[in-house]
């Protein structure tokens, strides 16, 4: 109990150094809980939580909770922003909104055409709001990279897509030819190859007195197809090859191909490696919706053919966004999904059932093995 004296002075200068009224104030602090008698039962039970708090404590070593919490920050890239479509997170929700205007997370993912995506983001891209008529069209693709063995998934790749309607992209890309002839190594610079090169100058790049590294993209006429295998593992991704598209008969036609088509980049998760992601400009908003439409059928038939269609539709969603910009629309693209034939489904089939059948086999065979009992004579 703390107590204070509050004092009142009188007014006269003679007694101005005495006190006329003392008031006693008593301010009273907080009284202490006496100690209770504790049950059996309570300290029991409170003897199991101390317990089961040090058991938590000491689950994880200092180094193990450190990393659990960096995991727990770390996102993977497909499940940023806007993140990747979950059939059975939308199996409760319902179909389609009632209003023009709803939540996206209340209902399960609309999927429009691509003219319908189109004209919304014009219409976020007028003068009036962003004013970006002419924005660059961002195709994201969320992938699935699981194949027929459970252990290995489809490859990364990087590759260069021609589409029917070429557009300016702005990105200024770095080509190197190879060709024997002289004339297709000066037909080639004129058609906007950076530099062209021969047969002569292999020994230098491989002994790194010429650098390679200032090219973005190679190609090579077919008569030196053999000439630069020894390049292979200096020039890694960007080596030329038929699958690719950089090697062939018909340099400016491979030049024009590199300098205008799409960049179709496909790289796996790097947290979850079932998933993947593709992200690739095929247009401009000022472009008809048919001609874009038309580059992103080309784009998709280029992607789909990493993976077997037998296994299932290796795009998972397909969305039509801007750069810059948030705002993603659903786009339906069945239309342009492989279909697998018969035959591809039966040879699916049948190394599924071969695989069954071994590892029947193999658990009876098991099974089949008696226990060796060493008896001690």
């Amino acid at each position: 109990m703390l107590s204070f004296v509050r004092q009142t002075v009188s007014s006269t200068g003679s007694n101005i150094l005495r006190p006329a009224s003392a008031d006693v104030i008593q301010i009273r602090g907080r009284k202490r809980a006496l100690k209770q008698t504790i049950t059996r039962q309570q300290k029991l039970e409170r003897r199991m939580k101390r317990e089961e708090k040090e058991a938590a404590r000491k689950q994880y070593s200092f180094m193990e909770k450190i990393n659990i919490r960096r995991m727990k920050n770390l996102l993977s890239p497909s499940q940023q922003f806007p993140g990747r479509l979950n059939i059975d997170d939308e199996a409760n929700l319902p179909e389609k909104p009632t209003l023009d205007v709803f939540i996206k997370s209340h209902f399960k993912t609309q999927y429009y055409t691509v003219s319908e995506a189109l004209d919304m983001h014009r219409e976020l891209q007028s003068p009036s709001i962003y004013n970006n008529p002419n924005a660059p069209i961002r195709l994201r693709l969320e992938l699935n990279m699981t194949t027929e063995r459970q252990t290995k998934m489809v490859t990364g790749s990087d590759e260069i897509v021609p589409v029917p309607h070429p557009f300016n992209h702005n990105e200024k890309r770095t080509i190197l030819a190879f060709a024997n002839d002289v004339k297709l190594q000066e037909l080639a610079v004129e058609s906007g190859a950076e530099m062209a090169l021969g047969q002569d100058t292999i020994k230098k790049i491989i002994k790194g007195q010429f650098r390679t590294d200032d090219y973005d993209f190679c190609v090579s006429h077919s008569d030196m197809g053999s000439s630069i295998l020894p390049l292979r593992g200096i020039l890694k991704m960007r080596f030329p090859t038929r699958a690719n598209g950089g090697l062939g008969e018909n340099l400016p036609e491979l030049i024009e191909k590199f300098k205008n088509g799409v960049k179709l980049n496909i790289k796996g998760d790097p947290v979850y490696p079932i998933w993947g992601l593709s992200d690739c400009v095929v247009g401009r908003l000022s472009m008809p919706n048919e001609h874009i439409e038309a580059n992103i059928a080309t784009v998709i038939a280029a992607a789909c053919a990493h993976r077997n269609p037998a296994l299932g539709s290796f795009v998972n969603r397909a969305l039509l966004m801007t750069i810059p910009g948030e705002e993603n629309y659903a786009i339906d693209v069945k239309p342009w999904i492989p279909i697998p034939t018969e035959e591809e489904i039966e040879k699916i089939e049948k190394r599924k059932n071969k695989k069954k059948k071994k590892d029947e086999k193999k658990t009876e065979d098991t099974d089949d093995v008696a226990p060796v009992v060493a008896v001690a004579l």
